[in-house]
């Protein structure tokens, strides 16, 4: 098979944003490798493709280092020279007009026959079951998040009890944060984040706050502020605290103080703070132990998501190996949820890649598409593991990764 050499700037992806970066700042390879504590040598193979920048902890360093937001290193535009790689351009749209009418509800308009309470709330569960056990999530509540959205607020607008409006504004609010995270679009994600606090807050709900709580954290890890997200899931832990001491606590908010401290714990893996991760992660394992057989219907907080993260944990701290050993014993189909499912076996595909293990990491990049091609499509690791996979180009890989490539739309068909 004729070996296919894709443009080289599309392959190197985040190296040309750093490398654009750092010669705006005035910024040499050695100087660079000083600051960050990385050799002239990693430096060199980032920027050119050859390999890529795995840890966020590295790429929070270089953004410091040359003057810029992580954003801008982790920004996708070299994806638009390939056609195809903006999926749901529409539906972002149209989630987007949604969203900025939202402020005002005179904007949002009110329908001749209005919504039920119990109906939007119905939608909003459905969605959320959706999310956790469709393939094509991100496809299907592309089309219905407008609509969902626009009735949520209606209903909190118009409903006799205002909290209970609020409880139902939030839940939709989460679902669209959700969606916009995994898309991904990082500034809307943070917006409906906000948005469905403020709500929260409203509805006076603990449970949803704590959920407003560890949405907004994955904004602020988003955007490069580790200390900040993990310092939110701890405080709203805290506020947790006192209402799950009596020997029977409520599972929802258990489940949530489970969930803020995964949360965290992936901020202080991403801080490097190796001790701290674990000691969070041992905290949300005792929750549970606490929960048994249950999973949050949507954070899908469990067992076997606090196992997933314990992988996520060794990916974010560069454990390539523990990664590799830690994945040949977790259960992943014992998880209700495609999205947990496909995300673990894209951590997985990380390690065998930092490993050099080629043929294994497209290996399981594809058990991840069967699993869910959406999330395999939008994830913009995924794309840069492909994008250095291509740049090594090896034999008895090479036909699969080119076909993943081209089906994702990294590459042309």
């Amino acid at each position: 098979m004729d070996r296919i050499e894709p443009a080289p700037t599309l392959l190197r992806g985040i190296g040309s944003n750093i490398a654009a970066h750092r010669r705006a700042a005035g910024v040499t390879q050695t100087d660079l490798a000083g600051r960050i504590g990385r050799s002239v040598q990693w430096v060199s193979a980032v920027e050119q493709g050859r390999r890529h920048a795995d840890r966020l902890s590295d790429l929070l360093h270089i953004a410091a280092a040359v003057g810029c937001q992580v954003e801008d290193l982790i920004g996708r535009p070299v994806d638009t020279l390939a056609p195809g790689t903006r999926p749901r351009a529409q539906d972002v749209d149209a989630v987007r007009a949604v969203v900025l009418r939202s402020p005002m509800p005179a904007l949002v308009g009110v329908p001749d026959q209005l919504p039920a309470l119990e109906d939007v709330d119905a939608r909003v569960s459905d969605a959320w079951r959706t999310w956790h056990g469709s393939s094509h999530a991100h496809s299907t509540l592309g089309a219905q998040l407008p609509q969902l959205l626009t009735d949520a607020m209606t209903v909190h607008h118009t409903a006799p009890d205002r909290r209970a409006g609020a409880r139902v504004l939030a839940g939709a609010w989460q679902i669209t944060r959700q969606w916009l995270h995994h898309i991904p679009d990082g500034e809307l994600a943070w917006i409906a984040a906000d948005r469905a606090m403020t709500a929260a807050r409203e509805a006076d709900d603990p449970h949803l706050i704590a959920l407003g709580a560890w949405a907004l954290s994955a904004s602020y890890r988003r955007a490069g502020q580790q200390d900040e997200a993990t310092r939110l899931c701890l405080a709203a832990a805290d506020e947790l605290r006192p209402r799950l001491d009596d020997s029977r606590p409520d599972t929802d908010l258990l489940a949530a103080y489970g969930m803020l401290h995964l949360a965290a714990a992936i901020s202080a893996a991403q801080s490097d703070e190796d001790t701290r991760a674990w000691a969070l992660h041992n905290v949300a394992n005792g929750a549970a132990r606490a929960l048994g057989d249950r999973y949050h219907p949507w954070t899908m907080f469990g067992h076997g998501n606090v196992d997933i993260h314990g992988l996520a944990v060794n990916a974010e701290l560069g454990r390539a190996d523990d990664v590799v050993e830690l994945s040949r014993r977790l259960n992943i189909d014992s998880v209700p949820s495609v999205e947990r499912r496909t995300r673990v076996l894209i951590d997985t595909a990380r390690g065998h890649v930092q490993r050099g293990e080629d043929e294994a990491a497209i290996l399981v990049l594809l058990d991840a598409e069967e699993v869910s091609t959406d999330e395999v499509r939008d994830s913009g690791l995924v794309h840069e593991l492909l994008r250095e996979l291509l740049h090594r180009d090896r034999a008895r890989a090479r036909k699969h990764v080119q076909a993943l490539a081209r089906r994702i739309g990294l590459i042309a068909a």
